[in-house]
């Protein structure tokens, strides 16, 4: 009886990998996985008959570098917004262009929810659930750098207007990255001390997914946590089915007169398991970005 009861339970959670790792019209040119140069037989069978561990499941769209020096972006990442840019004239900091953009995550499944610890998406998954966005910081720095939250109307500080309770931030306000729950949990906030603070810090990074953030820098800090009253990334906002991830670099997201300097270059993709080998076509270190 015992060996049934296990034997089912690992059907289930094979038969949900399988599931989520069937791939979204991924081009032939763009599969990641290298079973093609083990095994030429690959080759000869189509993609959706493939066994699930040999499918790719990373966006077959999945590399996006914003240059916050010239205003400019190149190539494209599924599910998230192509750029807009404001020229701060006010300011003769070399990276004074301000942008916003906004990104939409995939909806768990019954099976996949009640696996990952209620909704909490703590490692990298199949499709879009799982964002990283690398920012690349210049020497000047002063100001509201950057801005990442589940509500149109963040504007830092845990407020968004009362437009909607979903609304948990991350925001980096030199030299401090602070954290605010959504109004489900208003009073929980955190403050990471001098974890912008030049010249030791040139990189910063997020991971962003539903009910949870990690956060890391190239000086050593690093913070990730579950928690219900994080990022709501999978439909518990009934005015949001979208599951939409807002961003800001230079300044918040709701309004452009909370504005800053110091964020260069920015790089988004989603983070799968399948995505372990850099996909952009240029190195993501801190000399790689240019330092503008």
């Amino acid at each position: 009886m015992k060996i049934q009861i296990v034997f089912g339970a690992l059907m289930c959670v094979i038969a949900c990998l399988g599931q989520e790792s069937v791939p979204e019209e991924i081009m032939e040119d763009e599969r990641l996985f290298d079973e093609r140069s083990k095994d030429s037989a690959v080759d000869k069978v189509k993609p959706n008959i493939l066994p699930f561990y040999k499918r790719s499941c990373c966006p077959r769209r999945n590399g996006m570098s914003i240059n916050l020096a010239t205003g400019t972006f190149s190539g494209s990442v599924e599910g998230v917004s192509s750029p807009t840019f404001q020229d701060q004239t006010s300011t003769k900091a070399k990276c004074r262009y301000m942008a916003t953009l906004r990104a939409n995550f995939q909806s768990l499944t019954r099976c996949l929810y009640d696996w990952h610890q209620g909704g909490c998406v703590s490692f990298p998954m199949c499709k879009r659930r799982m964002l990283r966005i690398d920012m690349f910081l210049g020497d000047d720095r002063k100001g509201y750098m950057f801005n990442v939250g589940d509500s149109q109307s963040n504007n830092g500080w845990g407020g968004d207007s009362g437009h909607t309770k979903h609304d948990a931030e991350i925001f980096g306000y030199y030299p401090t990255i602070r954290g605010y729950k959504s109004d489900f949990c208003k009073s929980e906030k955190s403050t990471w001390a001098n974890t912008l603070l030049k010249p030791g810090v040139r990189r910063v990074t997020i991971f962003a997914a539903n009910n949870y953030a990690r956060i890391t820098n190239d000086n050593g800090f690093e913070v990730k946590g579950c928690h219900k009253c994080a990022f709501a990334l999978n439909g518990q906002d009934p005015d949001d089915r979208a599951n939409t991830l807002y961003m800001a670099f230079n300044r918040v997201i709701a309004a452009s007169n909370r504005r800053g300097v110091g964020v260069c270059t920015v790089r988004i993709r989603w983070e799968c398991p399948d995505c372990e080998r850099s996909i952009f076509p240029f190195p993501l270190d801190v000399k790689a970005a240019g330092n503008e």
